[in-house]
């Protein structure tokens, strides 16, 4: 085959397509430029989802007219001056590609003034012709991109529905606005204002504008710092989560950045305040040293590398950590009024189906506990890359926010990672003049204490009680044992028996006395007192599939998810020393009112609840 040298514009196509990914990227290479220019008001309109008409418009510095032509040729940039630049770099654009690429891949219209000019100027560009003429207008830039990928076809063709490249620019002008309190930003889709954010808008009460009503309420502020980083932001609390991650949203040095490992390091801090499977909401901004980033990694400028990497994800994880503990609560019950019992036209169903689709609603837990555990372990699969291909792209979130889409990052070097634990905290305080009141179903036990009614789930509070014990025993080696006046004896193929040998100390370890009897039977004398008698042999199988080596945190979730787990104690009808018991028990631990798997062991009810729900 013949080796040719390109020509200059299909190198130019080739390089833009490394910048300009889809309408989305334009949106975003706009709006950072007028970030840049120091604008405090940014107006972005896009029709057909970007496909056809972009417009940015912002009230920055503006472009003297001089360097209105130099601006869309390549590498040509305000920000840095040489290669050593790139190391201290603040200002969100420093490339010099955005522009040309813009241009390269759409057409393309410009008009500006700065505030040293009496006119303003414009330039378009269609196909490499610039054209230049004056034009009234205000102090600022806006910059239009119409028919993108017009004449690069094989780009076009891969552009998705107008719908889903405009949710593609919807999250990233959610970003926008999230992280930029000191900027006004106005959002237009198909002549249609979806939102509109004024200055030193309060941060709660932003995010439940934009995307959820509940979110603000059921966030927690964060904040600290170490010698390299400083943190702040706001985290939701254990009772908010989510079936994806579309409410994560990390900024570092201003920078909107994607991050594997952040994201893996905030969701191992809540790994027993959630249920498995689900994901917090977070918005973290991160400030450091410019020196201790390289934002140099890719044209698009999504990633970046870190200095110190480890000093920031323990300073992550530090402070999430803390913020938990401090805010342990029990889920509360909320009434909802019922519709009047009149028939529903179309359009009522429609708003339903919408409701019910809605990505920006949180996910509330499954009662149903077997049908919950059964979908966690139909979900346990391991994928390496935490955030989406493209971050943007909420295509999978909206067919799929209940479906079994979600992903495990219970890797094994997150397990075997050294993670400081949650501070002990005492909850003596909140039951001293807790009141039993009567025993429900034979399941649920209810307290009143200062006008609240408390509902404690027996057999959650007994699953938590018994596994901690039994973990923290496993961990001293001092698991107690009860003597089965039937010893079981089972019989083991000659592979199992090479296992049980491998594994026999720590099997003794877990409070069973087995060993083996003949060539391929094992005796099994004794079982943990907190286990009920085993009528089968099958949990046996289940002590030998375990990785001892693994860690505590691991051993736990396999036996949570083996049959094992079926031989603990459960407290289902108990009296009220035993709830009583178990209540005191529970509040002796760190956050009493979840299991270890983030699921409630405690709910209430308030006065002002039931009085809302009477006086309807």
């Amino acid at each position: 085959m013949t080796i040719v040298k390109l020509d200059t514009k299909t190198i130019e196509k080739i390089a833009a397509g490394e910048v300009i990914e889809s309408p989305m990227s334009i949106v975003k290479e706009l709006v950072e430029n007028s970030i840049d220019s120091k604008a405090d008001s940014i107006t972005v309109e896009i029709k057909n989802g970007g496909k056809t008409y972009i417009r940015v418009t912002d009230n920055g510095c503006g472009i003297e007219r001089e360097d209105l032509d130099l601006a869309f040729s390549k590498h040509a940039t305000s920000k840095i001056k040489d290669f050593n630049d790139l190391f201290d770099i603040y200002s969100l654009g420093f490339r010099g590609e955005a522009l040309s690429s813009i241009a390269t891949v759409s057409k393309v219209t410009a008009i500006t003034r700065t505030n040293e000019e009496d006119i303003g100027s414009k330039i378009v560009i269609d196909n490499g012709i610039s054209k230049i003429s004056s034009i009234a207008t205000n102090i600022g830039t806006s910059i239009i991109a119409e028919d993108i990928f017009r004449d690069i076809p094989v780009r076009h063709k891969f552009l998705r529905s107008d719908a889903i490249e405009a949710n593609k620019i919807n999250r990233l002008m959610y970003a926008f606005a999230i992280g930029y309190n000191n900027i006004s930003f106005k959002y237009i889709k198909n002549d249609n204002v979806l939102f509109t954010t004024n200055k030193s808008y309060d941060f709660k009460n932003k995010v439940s504008d934009l995307l959820d009503d509940s979110l603000g309420d059921n966030l927690l502020e964060i904040k600290g710092s170490n010698d390299e980083y400083k943190l702040k932001g706001y985290i939701s609390n254990s009772n908010y989560y989510r079936g994806n991650r579309s409410l994560q949203y990390l900024f570092i040095n201003n920078r909107l950045i994607e991050s594997d490992i952040i994201v893996r390091t905030v969701e191992h801090a809540y790994k027993n305040n959630i249920p498995s499977n689900r994901f917090p909401a977070f918005f973290m901004f991160v400030t450091t040293d410019a020196k201790n980033l390289d934002v140099n990694i890719h044209p698009n400028k999504k990633t970046i590398n870190f200095n110190y990497e480890e000093s920031l994800l323990n300073l992550i994880e530090n402070i999430i950590l803390k913020a938990l503990s401090n805010n342990y609560k029990p889920n509360e019950i909320k009434f909802v009024e019922d519709k009047d019992d009149e028939l529903m036209d179309f359009s009522d169903y429609s708003k339903l189906l919408n409701e019910y689709n809605n990505t920006n609603k949180f996910v509330k837990e499954n009662d149903d506990e077997t049908k919950y555990e059964s979908q966690s372990q139909n979900n346990e699969q391991s994928q390496s890359n935490l955030v989406d291909d493209d971050f943007f792209d909420l295509e999978a979130n909206i067919l799929n926010e209940d479906k079994h889409s979600y992903i495990n990052t219970n890797h094994k070097n997150t397990e075997s990672k050294q993670i400081p634990t949650l501070p002990k905290n005492s909850f003596i305080d909140e039951i001293d003049h807790i009141e039993y009141k009567a025993s429900f179903l034979g399941r649920y036990s209810l307290f009143e204490r200062d006008n609240t009614l408390y509902i404690l789930n027996h057999r959650r509070a007994s699953e938590k009680i018994n596994i901690t014990k039994f973990m923290d025993d496993f961990k001293r080696e001092s698991v107690a044992s009860q003597i089965l006046m039937d010893a079981k004896i089972i019989n083991l193929m000659q592979n199992d028996v090479v296992k049980f040998k491998q594994k026999q100390e720590y099997i003794k370890k877990l409070g069973f006395d087995a060993e083996i009897i003949g060539e391929s039977s094992i005796i099994i004398r004794s079982v943990p007192v907190i286990f009920e008698i085993p009528e089968n042999e099958d949990f046996f199988y289940d002590l030998l599939d375990i990785d001892y080596d693994m860690g505590t945190d691991y051993i736990y979730k396999k036996i949570k998810k083996s049959k094992l787990n079926l031989l603990f104690r459960k407290g289902n009808k108990i009296g009220e020393k035993e709830a009583t018991a178990y209540l005191k028990e529970l509040f002796s631990m760190e956050n009493p009112y979840k299991t270890l798997d983030g699921k409630p062991t405690i709910i209430k009810v308030s006065e002002e609840d039931l009085e809302k729900y009477f006086e309807r």
